[in-house]
């Protein structure tokens, strides 16, 4: 994990702005960053899918699991794996860190 610094990560959001099943995407550096409250877990991943590059914002989300609203391809959200064709490849992971009820994200994928 990297260093939390709250001068260089990102900040989402209070935490409880993120509600369960919710989710929230920030600008980050290179990508848009898609911010996920997985059943009380946050997590977060770029918001673009491996298959063409479309956003995975708007997805059915279903625990940890994230169904490009695309083309179906499947992504666990805790490790980034592509689960299901037509994606094959990974999508980035970031690091969270939760600091005085705020959401902060990792300012470069893990």
């Amino acid at each position: 994990m990297t260093a939390f610094n709250p001068n260089t990560w990102l900040f989402v959001c209070a935490q409880r702005e993120l509600a369960p099943g919710e989710r929230i995407v920030v600008p980050g550096a290179d990508e848009d960053i898609l911010v996920v409250n997985a059943d009380g877990v946050i997590l977060a991943v770029a918001d673009q899918c491996s298959h063409q590059a479309l956003p995975l914002s708007e997805g059915l989300l279903d625990g940890d699991l994230l169904i490009c609203p695309y083309h179906g391809a499947q992504f666990c959200l805790r490790s980034g794996e592509a689960l299901s064709a037509p994606a094959y490849e990974p999508i980035a992971c970031y690091d969270i860190a939760l600091h005085d009820d705020k959401i902060f994200v990792a300012p470069a994928p893990r």
